[in-house]
């Protein structure tokens, strides 16, 4: 006799951005968002090239329930040299698909420029190469689904997107191409928390919670060990160790660190963070 507690769960495929519907009680004001993904050809915003853009503009309402899709689009851009196997298979994309492509900067800046709000998978990746791309893009809040998700408080298990969309019953059979990225994004944002808020909402409400950022230079090489199980992270390429806390624990910081470094008297860069400055490279 079958477990009752046993289930057969049934994936749906992601919503087409084309076929999502239109809320009927939306509760003003109503924002426009932009949920953004990119493929890039390799992972230094500096030394590499942004190689696909994908945008869907989506109006939420006051309580960052999704109204309806408003537009969507993609844009391929030529690097200008060839691709790697690794990003190929990645990707999917070929030398000869981006030959000759060119993203439409000024067009996108525009778009993204009136939108007040944008939504990312992982902002940490995506923002400075959307920057890189889009120099006179204006400082808008950043939303990210990965940092700025409480997961485990879900019932979820993981951060990578194809993973927790499963979790959450959902599926998409187009990997790693940015629109297909973009709508199964959108899809899982609108999936309802534990809380009976979206995932959009709870993302939002704790993106716009200010942080403090620390960095400390200089640390000695025996205190590596200390300051990493404290869960700080080491940026190579700006050689600093760093962390970001909320508001009630940045006092809580600044002792342990101040004691747990003794004799070392270097205090810590310490920095406010809101939505608009996270994710800045």
């Amino acid at each position: 006799m079958a477990d009752p507690d046993d289930q057969r769960i049934c994936l749906s495929r992601v919503r087409p951005l084309d076929g999502w519907p239109v809320l009927a009680d939306p509760v003003l004001p109503i924002r426009t968002i932009a949920v953004v993904d990119t493929e890039t050809e390799g992972l230094d915003p500096r030394l590499h090239n942004v190689i696909e853009i994908a945008v869907a503009f989506v109006e939420i309402d006051a309580h960052g329930r999704i109204v309806r899709v408003a537009g969507k689009g993609e844009a391929l851009n030529d690097p200008g040299r060839p691709l790697t196997p690794q990003i190929q298979d990645l990707t999917g994309l070929t030398d000869a698909m981006l030959a000759g492509q060119r993203i439409n900067v000024d067009h996108v800046t525009k778009r993204l420029n009136a939108v007040d709000v944008i939504v990312a998978h992982n902002c940490a990746h995506d923002r400075p190469f959307v920057e890189a791309l889009l120099p006179d893009l204006q400082d808008k809040p950043w939303v990210c689904s990965v940092a700025n998700a409480d997961w485990s408080a879900w019932g979820f298990d993981g951060k990578k997107q194809d993973h927790l969309l499963m979790q959450a019953g959902l599926f998409n059979p187009i990997k790693h191409r940015a629109l297909a990225d973009v709508a199964s994004l959108l899809s899982l944002l609108n999936v309802e928390t534990p809380t009976g808020n979206s995932l959009l909402s709870e993302c939002i409400a704790h993106a716009k919670r200010p942080t403090w950022l620390f960095r400390a230079v200089g640390l000695p090489f025996e205190y590596r060990q200390g300051i990493k199980d404290r869960g700080w992270r080491w940026n190579s390429n700006g050689r600093v160790w760093w962390t970001e806390v909320p508001h009630s624990a940045r006092a809580a910081e600044e002792q342990w660190y101040d004691q747990a470094f003794r004799p070392f008297r270097d205090k810590p860069a310490i920095e406010q963070v809101t939505w608009t400055t996270r994710y800045k490279r």
